[in-house]
C-alpha cells in the first residue's frame, strides 16, 4: 500500500507538468491566431524581394492563399484542406499537389502561413522552465505536417510565443529558427506581426502580417475551382 501511495505521489508532478505544457501551448496558439475564421494580408520579405499574399483561414485546416504581388506571380494561388496542399500553376493551367514543408519563398515554407496550428497537431512536453520562460518540445502526431519536431519558447507572463527551433525527423537536427516579433493589436488580441525565419547559415526571411481581420467564410469557399479563379 505504501508503494502505491509513493508511485501516485511521484506521478502527480509529471501529470501536472504535462497539463501545464498543453495549456501553455493552447494559449500561445490562441495568441498567434484567432479562433474564428479570418483574412490576412501577408508580405514575405526575402533579401529585398517582396511577395504579397491574401490569406483566408477557417478552423485552422482550411486555407486559400492568393498571390497579389509581384504581378508576374498573380494567379499562383494555393489551397490547403487539412494536410492536402495544392498550388495552381497558371502557365500549366492546372493544379499540382505540394507538401506543407516545401519552400514558398526564401526560408518560408508553405505551411508557415497556411497551417499555423500547434495545439492539436503536436504532442507537447515541458523540457525546461525559468521564472520567465517555458521551453516546450512538440512532436507531430500527424503525418505530412510542415515540421516533425518543434522546440518552442513561451513567455510565461503573457503566454506569447517568443521563438522556435524547427527540427528534423530525428528531433535533433536543426533546420531553421523562427522569432515572433513586433506584437500589435490585431483581430481582438495582441499578436506577433512579424515572424523572422532563419536557416542554419543565418539567411533569413520575414513574414509580415500587414492586416488580420475576422471574416465569416463559408466552407464552400475552399475549393480547387475557387482557388484557381481568384485574382
Amino acid at each position: 500500500m505504501k508503494l502505491i501511495y509513493l508511485l501516485v505521489f511521484l506521478a502527480v508532478p509529471n501529470l501536472q507538468a504535462a497539463t501545464n505544457a498543453d495549456l501553455l501551448l493552447k494559449k500561445a496558439d490562441d495568441i498567434r491566431n484567432p479562433a474564428q475564421s479570418y483574412a490576412m494580408t501577408v508580405q514575405v520579405d526575402d533579401d529585398g524581394n517582396q511577395t504579397e499574399f491574401e490569406v483566408f483561414i477557417k478552423d485552422q485546416d482550411k486555407t486559400i492563399i492568393v498571390t497579389k504581388a509581384p504581378a508576374r506571380d498573380r494567379g499562383r494561388n494555393m489551397l490547403m484542406l487539412d494536410r492536402d496542399f495544392q498550388a495552381f500553376i497558371p502557365n500549366l493551367k492546372r493544379s499540382m499537389r505540394l507538401s506543407l514543408a516545401q519552400k514558398l519563398s526564401g526560408q518560408v515554407a508553405n505551411g508557415d502561413i497556411s497551417r499555423t496550428r500547434w495545439h492539436g497537431d503536436y504532442s507537447v512536453t515541458l523540457e525546461k522552465e525559468t521564472p520567465q520562460e517555458a521551453q516546450l518540445l512538440l512532436k507531430a502526431n500527424k503525418e505530412n505536417l510542415t515540421y516533425a519536431w518543434i522546440r518552442l519558447w513561451i513567455d510565461k507572463k503573457t503566454n506569447r510565443p517568443l521563438r522556435t527551433e524547427y527540427l528534423g525527423l530525428n528531433g535533433k537536427t536543426l533546420l531553421k529558427k523562427a522569432y515572433f516579433e513586433n506584437y500589435k493589436e490585431m483581430a481582438g488580441d495582441t499578436r506577433p506581426s512579424v515572424i523572422r525565419i532563419e536557416d542554419t547559415n543565418k539567411k533569413s526571411s520575414q513574414v509580415k502580417i500587414i492586416s488580420m481581420t475576422p471574416k465569416k467564410i463559408e466552407d464552400s469557399f475552399f475549393t480547387v475551382r475557387n482557388m484557381e479563379s481568384l485574382k
